[in-house]
């Protein structure tokens, strides 16, 4: 059969764009990351800040009539490399004439658009659900972490695209006793660990600022806008409980944050809840002073008090070699769970 790709213009196509997990998933399997309604409302501007500085285009494969495949093609304007546009949204069957014809469109509006290289999957934007997966298939799927069926490497790679970063997963448990290394931190005036405060609207200006001084030197950054940190916010409420969220300040000023996100809790016996320990990050001038210690230790209090015996250090980039070195490693054992992978596709 022959496969016609159809950008989304309308209802009808973007209902048919919408449709396409439930074709390669099976309806009631559709992992979080590529649900029908959390997939709709980030193309709604009144939900999603990013379209402020965003452009895009859906794309629909369809076979005889019916949606066999979907992509996006997206440009994020704040990228601090203006070559880039990005291809996510990505769903498709098991057929390479589908996935190609689809990563053909993408690239095309990009090359339209004077991108020259399309780096994928990067649901919109690098900030948001990036990578494939290509290991940790046994795992649960997990909200706003990718999740996909182990032959999508073949589409991806079978197009042309060769890797271009890998995103990390390890394994993490808690032990009966805290580590050596969260007990012998000194006190260091001046430095205070709090919790996040939702409720306050100066907060997100807070951790903007951070976030755009302590991610600027990590693979793939992308600055956040005030309205981005804003929508940021309001999606961790009534999710992560604000002790999870904690906000580092010394002498005043905004040093670094962590956060971490429970997607199971604890069971009848108050333990084996999961956590993700999904964003952590320092402001240079503060980094090397035993901070992280400090954080960590809070990190580890709370989890035993709350019944969080295990879970994961998610999406460290490959390249991080200093939170590897420094806290993966010694602190976590380096256990690899997941592998998530970034790829790149020049366009000429």
């Amino acid at each position: 059969m022959t496969v016609n790709i159809t950008r989304v213009h309308n209802h009808s196509t973007m209902l048919s764009f919408l449709s396409v997990p439930a074709l390669v998933y099976k309806q009631g399997a559709v992992p979080p990351s590529a649900n029908k309604y959390a997939t709709g409302m980030r193309f709604v501007p009144l939900v999603n800040p990013l379209l402020r500085h965003l452009q895009f285009a859906n794309f629909v494969a369809f076979e005889n009539g019916q949606p066999v495949g979907r992509i996006t093609a997206s440009i994020d304007k704040l990228n601090p490399r203006p070559e880039e546009g990005f291809w996510g949204c990505f769903e498709c069957v098991d057929n390479n004439d589908a996935a190609t014809a689809l990563f053909d469109a993408a690239a095309g509006w990009l090359k339209e658009q004077g991108k020259t290289v399309m780096i994928g999957p990067a649901t919109l934007n690098t900030n948001q659900q990036v990578g494939l997966m290509i290991k940790g298939f046994e795992y649960e799927p997990q909200m706003e972490i990718p999740y996909n069926p182990p032959y999508y490497q073949k589409l991806v790679e079978s197009a042309g695209h060769e890797k271009i970063h890998d995103l990390e997963c390890f394994k993490w448990a808690l032990p009966d006793e805290l580590p050596k290394e969260l007990t012998r931190s000194e006190e260091q005036a001046g430095i205070v660990i709090r919790k996040v405060n939702y409720l306050d609207a100066r907060e997100a200006k807070v951790i903007q600022e951070i976030n755009n001084k302590a991610m600027a030197g990590i693979w793939g950054f992308i600055p956040m806008s005030l309205a981005d940190t804003q929508g940021f916010l309001m999606s961790l409420v009534g999710q992560v409980p604000p002790d999870l969220f904690m906000i580092i300040e010394v002498a005043g000023q905004p040093a670094g944050m962590f956060l971490s996100i429970p997607y199971k809790k604890p069971g009848r016996g108050d333990d084996g809840g999961i956590i993700r320990l999904a964003i952590g990050g320092m402001v240079p001038e503060f980094r090397h002073k035993g901070i992280h210690w400090k954080v960590l230790s809070s990190f580890y209090t709370w989890c035993k008090k709350h019944g969080y015996t295990e879970g994961e250090a998610s999406q460290v980039a490959e390249s991080n070699n200093t939170v590897k070195r420094k806290i993966i490693m010694p602190l976590f054992g380096g256990q690899l769970i997941k592998l998530f992978r970034v790829y790149q596709r020049e366009l000429g």
